[in-house]
């Protein structure tokens, strides 16, 4: 009797961590295409702070100002890549669903190297402090080697660019057309692979 409480007793135990190990996963987020996500917070705290855009080994960090100082918009960085299809990521590094998107994100980049095909992450990071929130945004995309345009807006633009496209959380990603019109507000993931390939060549 003893054997059979005791062998019962260690299914319920095996059900149970598989059950927390199935959690865990989903709140990592692996790329899968799973629809995991993280819900947007931190301060919404404006910040003047400019710097200065610099580019390396195929990562362009757009400046955070215009030319006269005024706050770079999401819609101002879009003007610039008039012209070419932009897959916009909105993303963070604090972020794990997003990081797990990154693999598949950047075999989506090389699939259409070359195109007139733009990759724009624009990030969400936590923090009302300038230099911080900038020195681990790119840390993140040094160590994840994220290839393509990389925007850090101010708090008071992201907040714009949540309450417009109402962007509650992420990762979400959007696709804009050659004239600049937004032509999918909640795009496929780069995890849904042909799906979102077939997407983009659609607006080439």
């Amino acid at each position: 009797m003893k054997k059979i409480i005791l062998f019962f007793a260690l299914i319920a135990f095996a059900a149970a961590c598989a059950s927390e190990k199935k959690q865990a996963n989903a709140s990592e987020g692996n790329g899968n295409g799973s629809t995991s996500h993280v819900v947007i917070g931190g301060s919404n705290t404006a910040e003047t702070t400019t710097t200065t855009a610099e580019v390396e080994a195929d990562k362009i960090y757009i400046e955070e100002t215009n030319a006269d100082g005024t706050t770079k918009t999401f819609e101002d960085v879009l003007a610039a890549y008039k012209g070419k299809v932009i897959y916009v990521d909105f993303w963070a590094t604090w972020c794990p669903p997003c990081r797990g998107e990154m693999p598949s994100s950047q075999k989506l980049h090389s699939q259409f190297e070359g195109k007139d095909v733009v990759f724009l992450y624009v990030a969400f990071e936590r923090g009302t402090e300038r230099a911080q929130k900038e020195a681990g945004w790119k840390k993140g995309i040094d160590k994840m080697d994220i290839k393509g345009v990389h925007f850090l807006p101010s708090n008071e633009a992201n907040q714009g660019v949540s309450q417009k496209y109402n962007i509650n959380s992420i990762p979400r990603y959007m696709l804009v057309d050659k004239t600049g019109k937004v032509v999918n507000q909640d795009a496929p993931r780069p995890s849904s692979g042909q799906v979102i390939a077939g997407l983009i060549e659609q607006y080439l």
